[in-house]
């Protein structure tokens, strides 16, 4: 008979085993059988009640183990994490559904499915009254007369010894080696060195296979981390979930505001030891000789090197060096015997500050992964379309940012930047952009450069921006003005100055600032129009008297009225007006030669100010160069002949002094200035690049920088044109330095002048004008 009961329940076993392992091995096809069994032999589910329990769970439910529900018997929770233990893919882990967290023993069931024991034990269904002191607690012990709570038990006759330290009584922690029992006060942690900063004498927070590690370095390294319920990042969880918030990460665990009671501003405020609220910034700090800079400085970390101050712990992480004993590129925080500086594996710390996705040493981003393995998932999700890739278009966009030198001012970039913002709202519409798209956006700076990016990366064709621009500009700019007025311009500008523009910037041989002269006679052309109706005069009405009038009460400004009058007159809407000849201005101001050349002086020899102020400057006092044409000097203007740098604006190239050589030589070889954009190219690049990727310095901001270190480009031109024209006849000047002929013969006239006289009633004039005490 008992023969026969084993044999049967051997055979139900059996089937169990065998529907378990099936059902397992459908909803994971990638494990095997020998896994399973292996799995459930860990998970003490092999038979018995488990096997049951097991059994006929995974018959109701058959994505027990790729749900993550909590509401299953312990023995699923086991299997789950066997199976994850052994790299099994697909499986979700169930987590106690009051704290959520995972990878821990759910032997208790709550209402809403299996809990730790932890939250078991702060359920408030939990407590009883203590049968000794009567209050509402945890259950921690059984006596005679009822269950007692911890508080009791630590005082209970059973459980109080003879402490052979201080020979109170105490319940006792710990024994020494022949057996006598200590208190909690006398007792002593052991003292552990940490694995990750060498700091000894450490009470350990963490103790592993790879030794034990301080409170600071378990947070860092080892600490589990999960996804935070507030910002949805996978961060390490400070404070646990419960029944009231979810987990929270350092960033969004901050403590309530608060008057601080040392800066008194309402911040996220602690208590101190003396039990006074204070902010993070007035929470005093203890500080140390820095081993990197040895500055008395607020320590950031313990290295085995010693203690390293905020400055050096980036400098240190942000720029590997050869390691003494490995040679590899690599944060060097630690020292040899020999004073030696070394890196963490050297050392015996072989995972500290090394990124798991490239194995690249340095400063960890996120995720425990270095900044350049975060930024293509993050751009990823920064650009993905409505289908949940990328769109192929912005391929070549996607590769600039990702290859950038330095991906963590990309990420900062993508995190914050408006123009970031502007990209990503592109790639979601599921529209292909185009020129067509970015004009139907309101005109702005962040569309302009986000319009710049693209072309620059070759998303977008390349096209006369400074010319586009202005029939968007145009609707801005007529929204508010009379519908006669519209009807006038718009005409005017598509048909004869746009059309002109486009044609001689088509032929031009150096880039002008068309955009900013198309503007100008614009406005001037509708401050005419706005000056007849307040006179009451219709446009057709317009004498010459009129005009000179309107003239007269303006400046020279208003003489580029003379492109709109001539248009109306071919339409036949005018009369022919006659607009006068802007008389062409001697130079008004030049330096003195003397002046000039201190200034050309301090640009070549003074190292404290910008190499690219040093040498636009130099290019202007030394060349008359105009500041328009310098900014647009790229790499394709040096050539080499013989040992010597020429610069080629003119014919033959003009040979450049060794001083200036080197400072654009330095420009040309130097990092350019949008290290955000990288683009794989064989093309120059600009000498004097702008904040738009892929363009110069613009005009305002280039000249302001100069005027701001002592350059005013118009008098110093002047005389650098002066001196070169008295030395140089007017035809060798006009090839050398790429001039009209007769710009060249009219400077070579205006060198030939004494202007001894000019620069001494100048200077009589400026000692005559009263001084600003005097006006």
């Amino acid at each position: 008979m008992s023969r026969t009961r084993d044999e049967r329940r051997a055979a139900e076993r059996h089937d169990r085993r065998t529907r378990v392992t099936s059902a397992l091995t459908t909803a994971l096809p990638e494990l095997d059988d020998e896994t399973a069994a292996t799995a459930l032999q860990q998970a003490g589910a092999e038979r018995g009640i488990p096997l049951r329990d097991l059994d006929e769970h995974l018959a109701l439910h058959s994505d027990a183990l790729t749900s993550g529900n909590p509401r299953c018997p312990a023995a699923v929770v086991r299997l789950a994490q066997a199976l994850l233990a052994a790299g099994q893919p697909g499986v979700i882990a169930p987590a106690c559904s009051h704290c959520r967290r995972t990878g821990i023993p759910l032997p208790r069931s709550g209402p809403d499915g299996r809990i730790c024991q932890a939250c078991a034990a702060r359920n408030p269904d939990n407590k009883r009254p203590c049968a000794r002191c009567g209050k509402i607690a945890r259950i921690l012990a059984r006596r005679a007369e009822g269950g007692i709570c911890p508080a009791c038990y630590r005082t209970d006759p059973q459980v109080i010894e003879d402490c052979a330290g201080c020979g109170r009584v105490r319940m006792p922690v710990t024994r020494r080696p022949d057996g006598q029992p200590l208190c909690e006060a006398c007792w002593t942690p052991p003292a552990h060195t940490c694995a990750a900063c060498g700091r000894p004498g450490i009470r350990a927070h963490s103790v592993g296979p790879a030794g034990a590690l301080c409170p600071t370095c378990y947070r860092r390294l080892a600490q589990p981390r999960r996804t935070c319920g507030q910002c949805g990042r996978h961060q390490q969880i400070v404070r646990r979930a419960t029944v009231d918030h979810p987990d929270l990460c350092w960033n969004c665990a901050t403590p309530p505001d608060a008057e601080c009671s040392a800066c008194g501003q309402t911040r996220p405020c602690t208590r101190n030891p003396q039990g006074s609220l204070i902010c993070r910034a007035c929470r005093p700090h203890a500080t140390s000789d820095c081993s990197g800079c040895g500055r008395d400085r607020r320590i950031h970390a313990h290295w085995p090197r010693g203690p390293v101050c905020g400055a050096c712990y980036v400098r240190i992480l942000d720029h590997p060096a050869p390691c003494h004993q490995c040679r590899k590129p690599r944060p060097l925080i630690a020292r040899d015997e020999e004073g030696h500086e070394i890196c963490g594996p050297c050392y015996g710390l072989a995972d500290l500050y090394t990124c798991p996705g490239c194995g690249a040493g340095g400063r960890l981003y996120a995720d425990g992964r270095c900044p350049r393995c975060v930024l293509g998932a993050r751009i990823d999700e920064h650009l993905t379309g409505p289908d949940g890739r990328v769109p192929a278009q912005l391929h070549p966009l996607r590769d600039a940012l990702a290859a950038a030198d330095t991906p963590r001012g990309v990420l900062c970039w993508l995190r914050r930047s408006p123009n970031a913002a502007l990209l990503g709202e592109l790639a979601a519409s599921g529209e292909p952009v185009s020129h067509d798209l970015l004009d139907t956006l309101p005109p702005s700076r962040y569309e302009h450069y986000v319009r710049q990016t693209l072309v620059h990366t070759g998303v977008l064709p390349e096209r006369h921006e400074e010319l586009d621009r202005i029939p968007a500009w145009l609707d801005g700019l007529l929204t508010d003005r009379p519908s006669g007025h519209a009807a006038l311009i718009r005409p005017f500008v598509h048909w004869s100055l746009l059309k002109r523009a486009r044609r001689r910037a088509a032929h031009r041989a150096r880039p002008a600032m068309a955009g900013s002269y198309t503007r100008t006679r614009i406005r001037v052309a509708l401050e005419l129009l706005t000056w007849l109706d307040a006179h009451q005069l219709a446009f057709g009405e317009l004498t010459q008297a009129h005009l000179d009038r309107w003239l007269s009460e303006g400046n020279t400004r208003n003489y580029t009225v003379r492109y709109f009058l001539s248009w109306a007159a071919q339409r036949d809407l005018l009369p022919e007006l006659t607009v006068p000849a802007v008389p062409r201005q001697e130079p008004a101001r030049i330096l003195d030669e003397d002046e000039r050349w201190q200034l050309l002086n301090r640009m070549l020899n003074d190292s404290t100010l910008p190499p690219d102020v040093r040498a636009a400057g130099s290019l202007v006092l030394l060349f008359g160069m105009q500041a328009s044409r310098i900014r647009h000097l790229h790499t394709g203007h040096l050539q080499e002949h013989d040992g010597q740098l020429h610069l080629n604006i003119g014919s033959p190239p003009l040979p450049i002094p060794p001083k200036l050589a080197s400072l654009l030589r330095s420009l040309a070889e130097g990092p350019g200035r949008q290290a955000r954009i990288h683009i794989d190219g064989s093309g120059p690049r600009w000498l004097f690049p702008g904040l738009l990727p892929g363009r110069p310095a613009a005009p305002s901001g280039f000249s302001r920088k100069l005027l701001d270190h002592g350059i005013d480009a118009r008098p110093a031109r002047n005389s650098a044109l002066i001196a070169l024209a008295e030395d140089v006849p007017p035809p060798i000047l006009a090839d050398l330095l790429g001039l009209h002929i007769n710009t060249a013969v009219r400077w070579a006239d205006i060198a030939r002048r004494d202007w001894t006289d000019y620069l001494a009633a100048r200077d009589d004039t400026l000692t005559d004008e009263p001084g600003p005490a005097e006006a």
